[in-house]
């Protein structure tokens, strides 16, 4: 809310209303009333509205008492007794009692006390929000000064109240024994004391000695003068900003992120930040933020830190962050857009930073970074796209460079016969790329020539035409398609064999830079229907199953047409053998030696769902129940294959019996024997004695989350409103949505259970240990233990190992105004704690102190 010019401009429009009102009324009573209306409410004041053909004047001045108003016209004042009240122009202002002296020229708004000596009706001002509220209040329009006793004020997040205050001519306010606070209540948990200050209008707060406060008890934390400042928002001045402190750490002692606040403009800030810790870590960081309205917005954030953990490790190392989002405004330009998302580290690894504890993606190995220029053509369904990407594994160590990526397609079916045929339609995509895969040193210490040496680039385009149509009065439908893809590589490979004494000849392969075509042809025609069934049972309830299957069966051809096939001669125990490959294997479009392919794909999918009479229905008096979401399964059989034609069996199934659990089943199976290492044989499973044949991984996956129904409808609320807003809570809610903690929810668990089966690949231990399982159970939740007390705990175990992979517990303490959380994970690869005290104020989201002992990460 922006204030008009400070507190007194709420009193002196205020004042100045009830001086304008005693005029009217003193003239209206002794020359003639011009106009007006008195009444009696239904509430029984006393309300009268005056009308006065005066250019003070603009709008109807309404003034009101519960008791009385008396107009002495022989001393010229005006008295209104009993929650008196008036309104002019959206200033209001209500006192017990209000005086207007025309002989003094000053106006006296002040309480009363009641039978038990409290006092009553004090003086309240309202100016388009602003508030100010005080215990008496006298101004003389003469000399313009104010004499204010108990003065409280209101504005934005902060609360100010003065014991005695005096308004001066030149408007600024004179006070002494003031309060400061972001608190609301009357007796506040914590202020900062004035001693003696000033307050300029609009400008700030320039004060003595100033201590703080907590619970009606001063504290030896303090200053000897401060200056508040009171800007409004487009008036923003830079500052510094509160650091966070770390008392133990591997790195020692220390601060992080002392911040310095510069606000360049109304589309652009900045911060500084600084890191520094004992043994000699420390970082530099900037972050800033950038908007325009309707057209773009975006934030940067660069990074430089070097770690050393100190005697006796003399282990120094850096890394350099990169951090950019850019997001433009659809309004800006429909044809035209540009995106940036980038996340850069020179380390590859989100592990190693100096924030420890507040560092979500702890356990993310990846690091994408993506920059995207995007042309659409008008009302055509064509769209082109420009992109730089990036991407970082920290397991592997390995950086996949694509610079650039250009992408030209339509963006729908296009429909070429719409006149005569409006089934058949076909797309076209074509993609020119330039890739590079390298070792994250080289881009760190800058061996681009290496970097170069490894780009493969190459183009390619593809041609789909697809068509839908429905038989047998559109109880079967029919989609054929069929694709076309043409690549060219500009680089292959050669490879010979080098005769030596061993067994077997010695392969080299080259890579040269002659490239060449390629291209590819697949077709497919697909049939899928419905079919319904219902089974009536016996009962009061009338239960009514109901299961919906959808079979398909298509076919897929490829035949094969590659063209860059080679060979070499292999001498293979003193054999000559002639061995095929493709020249494109290791090219950036790979292709490989296949053979012709023409699968019948067979697939069933079902849906089972329980109909039964319901009181609670209203509407049809029948409530349903899903009891098989889906369960799917498919297979498929290759005509062209000499053996092992049937493919693996592929099953899924999910289950939703309510709102608040969720089981998901899948499962692969293989039809062919084996021998007694696990590999797989040829013949079927049947005929080797073996059964139907084997599964080769299975997986079993339940989440449950127990709550209230009111609860569940908050989540629910919650989900929606997160998922349209963008900010740091956004990117912890989307990924651990279950784990955030709200005190509206009075109690919360959730219950992840994973169990899964993998065939054993490595033939010595197959025989111990056919399957590798994987069974793992997470519990999380919160409770409130009171209605400011909250308690939340997460917990990861592997039954398997029997024991906790990772637990964390957290204490939430609402305390009105601030809030203090504790934080601590002792079972894990992240053990650390976290104590954190912050003020709920948006004023003070950066008031925060935090005392952290961050895991320790080996380099």
């Amino acid at each position: 809310m922006e204030t008009k010019k400070g507190f007194f401009l709420i009193l002196s429009a205020a004042i100045r209303t009830c001086f304008y009102l005693l005029i009217c009324v003193s003239t209206s009573f002794a020359f003639g009333q011009k106009g007006k209306e008195d009444s009696t409410n239904s509430d029984g004041y006393r309300k009268r509205k005056v009308y006065i053909n005066d250019t003070d004047f603009k709008s109807i001045i309404t003034y009101s008492a519960r008791d009385s108003i008396y107009s002495d016209l022989k001393k010229k004042q005006v008295h209104l007794y009993g929650e008196a009240k008036l309104n002019y122009e959206g200033v209001d202002m209500s006192a017990e009692y209000l005086l207007i002296d025309l002989n003094k020229n000053e106006v006296l708004a002040t309480f009363v006390l009641d039978s038990l000596g409290r006092k009553v009706g004090k003086p309240l001002f309202v100016d388009n929000g602003d508030t100010l509220k005080a215990a008496s209040i006298r101004y003389n329009f003469e000399t313009k000064k104010g004499y204010i006793q108990e003065a409280a004020i209101k504005q934005d997040d902060y609360y100010l109240t003065m014991e005695k205050a005096k308004r001066q001519p030149n408007e600024d306010v004179h006070f002494i024994h003031g309060k400061f606070t972001t608190c609301n209540l009357e007796e506040p948990h914590y202020h900062f004391g004035l001693s003696k200050a000033v307050m300029i209008p609009d400008k700030r707060i320039v004060s003595g000695p100033i201590n703080l406060w907590v619970m009606g008890v001063p504290t030896p934390l303090g200053l000897p003068f401060a200056m508040i400042p009171l800007k409004k928002k487009k008036d923003r001045q830079s500052g510094f900003i509160m650091p966070q402190y770390s008392i133990i750490s591997a790195y020692g002692m220390g601060l992080q992120d002392l911040g310095y606040y510069i606000p360049i403009s109304e589309r652009f800030q900045t911060i500084a930040y600084v890191t520094g810790f004992t043994r000699g870590s420390f970082g530099f960081r900037n972050y800033s933020e950038y908007a325009t309205k309707y057209k773009y917005n975006g934030n940067f954030d660069l990074g430089y830190t070097r770690f050393r953990y100190g005697y006796p490790d003399s282990t120094v190392f850096s890394t350099t962050t990169i951090r950019w989002t850019h997001n433009q405004d659809p309004k800006l330009n429909p044809n035209w857009s540009f995106t940036a998302n980038v996340n850069y580290n020179s380390n590859s690894t989100n592990k190693q930073t100096l924030n420890q504890q507040n560092n979500p993606q702890y356990f993310n190995n990846t690091l994408n970074s993506d920059i995207k220029l995007g042309k659409r053509f008008g009302s055509l369904p064509i769209s082109a796209d420009l992109k730089l990407s990036l991407r970082q594994n920290s397991a592997t160590k390995i950086i996949d460079l694509t610079s650039p990526i250009f992408n030209f397609q339509t963006t729908n079916r296009i429909f070429p016969f719409k006149r005569v045929n409006k089934v058949v339609g076909f797309s076209y995509a074509n993609e020119i790329q330039n890739r590079s895969s390298f070792k994250d040193r080289y881009l760190k210490n800058g061996n681009f020539d290496s970097i170069g040496q490894n780009f493969r680039n190459g183009i390619t385009q593809n041609f789909n035409v697809q068509a839908t149509f429905s038989i047998l009065k559109n109880t079967v439908r029919i989609t054929p398609s069929a694709t076309y893809k043409q690549i060219y590589n500009f680089q292959s490979i050669v490879k010979t064999a080098v005769d030596t004494s061993d067994l077997a000849d010695v392969v080299h392969i080259d890579t040269i830079g002659t490239g060449g075509f390629s291209h590819s042809f697949s077709s497919s025609v697909s049939l899928t229907s419905n079919l319904y069934s219902y089974y009536r049972f016996v009962g009061k309830r009338k239960t009514l199953l109901r299961h919906v299957m959808t079979p398909t069966v298509s076919f897929n051809y490829a035949p094969t047409i590659q063209q860059g096939i080679q060979s070499y001669t292999d001498t293979i125990n003193n054999v000559a053998t002639e061995v095929r490959y493709s020249k494109f294997e290791r090219s950036l479009y790979s292709e490989f030696q296949t053979q012709s392919s023409g699968r019948i794909v067979f697939g069933l999918n079902n849906t089972f769902e329980i109909k039964q009479k319901s009181e609670k229905d209203t509407i049809t008096g029948f409530k349903k129940t899903r009891l098989i979401d889906n369960f799917f399964l498919s297979t498929d059989y290759d005509i062209f294959k000499d053996s092992m034609n049937w493919g693996d069996l592929n099953m899924r199934m999910v289950i939703n019996p309510n709102e608040f659990i969720n089981l998901t089943i899948t499962a692969n199976h293989s039809w062919y024997g084996w021998d007694s290492l696990g590999r797989i044989k040829r013949e079927y499973a049947l005929k080797t004695n073996q059964g139907i044949g084997r599964i080769k991984s299975a997986s079993f996956a339940t989440s449950l989350v127990l709550t209230t129904k009111k609860s569940r409808d908050r989540l629910q609320k919650i989900s929606n409103t997160m998922s349209n807003v963008w900010n740091p809570e956004y990117q912890q809610w989307i990924l651990n949505p279950n784990q955030m903690v709200y005190f509206e929810i009075p109690w919360k668990l959730t219950v992840d259970h994973i169990f899964s089966l993998n065939l054993n690949g490595d033939t010595a231990t197959y025989r111990n240990k056919r399957y590798l399982p994987t069974n793992t159970v997470t519990l999380s939740g919160d409770v409130n233990l009171t209605p400011n007390w909250k308690v939340g705990a997460r917990m990861m175990y592997d039954i398997e190992q029997k024991a906790i992979s990772n637990f964390n517990i957290n204490l939430y303490r609402n305390i009105h105004c601030w809030n203090v959380v504790f934080n601590w994970t002792p079972i894990g690869t992240n053990k650390s704690f976290t104590v954190g005290i912050k003020g709920n104020a948006s004023i003070l989201q950066n008031a925060n102190i935090n005392i952290r002992k961050p895991p320790i990460v080996l380099n």
